[in-house]
């Protein structure tokens, strides 16, 4: 089963948007994240991506409050959240407060020490975000790009044991241009990992093309601007064959 996550992104304690993870390009939907929350509920969601992109930005967590108050609400969600998680102690005040998963991104490049020396619970807990911009890992709130092999990062993911990835299209993300399928398709044909894929789902269309990956190792869907553009009806995307 495919998980559809309406995503979340909070700045300053609002709900935005970002096009193509730039901090100068926000769009903001609801200065009460906790009643965009209740709307995707209200139409049938079970899963919330949720990111604080203010963490994101300055690599400590900034919105925890708002977050948690989504968590103590909403306790039969699945939830998962990143931005600015770098260290184990965010890590164990995340999951002390309820969340499913965490994402973490930039510790997962910067540190390679990081991943082996996490306790094998606290690994199957977490979700590698691995953010391409410009067929690149991008890191630190996706303003920096680095040179690690995108197929070696991967095999190192393996290697230790790590069960989801999210895999965002940066350059496709919040600009409402649909997704680049042959991308993400390959991606999820080249590792064992169950994938996540985030960045530029538009149409209901994207939806249909991405469950025939459901084989392939594709785990869940991401959807973002376009619920809050009404491109895409969650109700409609959630009754697809295979979603949830």
């Amino acid at each position: 089963m495919i998980k559809i996550f309406p995503a979340i992104d909070i700045k300053n304690k609002k709900c935005v948007r970002l096009s193509k993870g730039d901090y100068s390009q926000v769009i903001e939907y609801s200065d009460n994240p906790l009643e965009i929350a209740q709307r995707w509920v209200d139409q049938g969601c079970k899963n919330l991506h949720i990111i604080d992109l203010d963490g994101a930005s300055s690599g400590t967590p900034s919105n925890f409050e708002v977050i948690n108050s989504i968590r103590k609400k909403f306790t039969d969600l699945f939830i998962q959240v990143g931005g600015g998680i770098r260290n184990e102690s965010t890590l164990r005040q995340y999951f002390t407060a309820g969340i499913d998963r965490v994402i973490i991104g930039t510790k997962s490049i910067s540190d390679p020490d990081f991943i082996p020396n996490l306790s094998d619970d606290n690994k199957s807990k977490i979700i590698i975000d691995i953010a391409i911009k410009n067929n690149a890992i991008a890191s630190k709130g996706w303003k920096e790009t680095n040179n690690n092999n995108i197929k070696d990062f991967v095999e190192f993911l393996e290697l230790n044991k790590i069960s989801e990835i999210v895999y965002t299209d940066i350059n496709k993300d919040g600009m409402l241009e649909g997704i680049n399928f042959d991308c993400i398709q390959k991606f999820i044909k080249n590792t064992s990992i169950s994938t996540i894929a985030s960045g530029g789902i538009t149409t209901i269309d994207d939806i249909h093309e991405l469950v025939k990956l459901d084989k392939d190792g594709l785990s869940g869907i991401v959807i973002g601007k376009a619920l809050y553009e009404n491109k895409i009806n969650l109700k409609e995307a959630l009754e697809i064959n295979g979603c949830s």
